[in-house]
């Protein structure tokens, strides 16, 4: 029975990664002629805040809106990685700022989004920080730390900041989600799961098929303030959080893995060409397409309302001991 199990597991992921492989890798980006279709835009003026910008696609994400003009603010934890895009970017159209934060942290994050006034609004918000962990650990407000780091801390993030007027008129919010959300529907079990049950695995695509709802979901609630809601894959990249997360995967599949500037691709057109958006979709190599590539996942295990129910819960409790109140 147990090799039975293990052998029918082994088969769903040859499965998918035989299916996926084509499209999500550099092979995909090139034969869709992306690199052969410039993006026309200009960001100067636009302020940008981009968390997980020390590396991997945040990284190129604050280098190539910076390159384009804008003001970026560079969040992340690694003070060294900040300075280094700093300097990276000095010869560039906009400048870049570091912004040193604990991303795991809610009360960190509310800190930080505090600090913004109606002066200094920002026009695109991009929730690209993201971290998949094979073993089980928690942060010091008591939750599972990648549930804080792929979805708690973008929604206390993104709601902090519309609470307090700092999303600008027509501003964008632009998700960065996974593959990994192919595989399982929306669910609340899997976003916080205890240490028992952790399956880090099912937890980062469980966040990732989350992303997809508060997408829909800002839209809705933010569209009469113009505000533009996106969700992005950005297909598989050589990145840092790969090469730790997943090192078999990075060594069979590099020499076709996409670079950072490649997957960050989408995110930028998306900025510049500003599409309008339908519900369920994500935007994958400059077009939507369904974020559903199996039947199961097209039953939902819960309810977006409850799911914002959890979030917003969530973060209260975070900051109950210590910070200002929310409401």
């Amino acid at each position: 029975m147990a090799i039975s199990k293990m052998l029918q597991g082994l088969s769903k992921t040859l499965k998918f990664y035989v299916r996926f492989t084509p499209s999500f890798t550099r092979i995909g980006y090139v034969a869709r002629l992306l690199p052969f279709r410039p993006i026309s835009g200009n960001f100067a003026g636009q302020r940008w805040l981009v968390s997980g910008a020390s590396g991997g696609i945040g990284k190129a994400v604050a280098l190539m809106a910076a390159g384009r003009g804008a003001q970026v603010f560079a969040v992340g934890r690694n003070l060294d990685a900040l300075e280094s895009l700093v300097s990276e970017s000095v010869e560039l159209a906009g400048t870049i700022h570091p912004v040193l934060c604990d991303l795991a942290s809610v009360a960190a994050i509310d800190e930080m989004a505090r600090h913004w006034n109606q002066s200094t609004e920002i026009d695109v918000l991009v929730n690209c920080v993201g971290i998949l962990n094979r073993d089980y650990s928690s942060t010091h407000e008591g939750f599972e730390t990648t549930y804080t780091t792929n979805l708690l801390g973008h929604f206390h993030l993104t709601e902090t900041l519309a609470e307090i007027g700092c999303l600008s008129k027509g501003a964008n919010i632009i998700n960065v989600t996974s593959g990994g959300m192919f595989n399982v529907p929306l669910n609340l079990p899997m976003l916080d799961g205890n240490k028992k049950v952790y399956n880090g695995f099912g937890a980062y695509a469980s966040h990732k098929r989350a992303q997809v709802a508060l997408t829909d979901y800002w839209r809705d609630t933010y569209g009469q303030r113009g505000v533009q809601a996106y969700v992005v894959h950005p297909g598989w990249a050589d990145t840092a959080g790969v090469r730790s997360s997943l090192p078999t995967f990075r060594k069979i599949l590099k020499p076709i893995l996409r670079n950072a500037a490649q997957a960050a691709d989408t995110i930028i057109w998306l900025a510049a060409s500003r599409p309008t958006a339908i519900a369920d979709r994500v935007w994958f190599d400059r077009k939507q397409r369904s974020t559903h590539a199996y039947a199961h996942t097209r039953q939902p295990q819960t309810t977006v309302p409850l799911l914002i129910a959890r979030l917003d819960e969530d973060r209260r409790r975070a900051l109950a001991a210590k910070g200002p109140k929310i409401g």
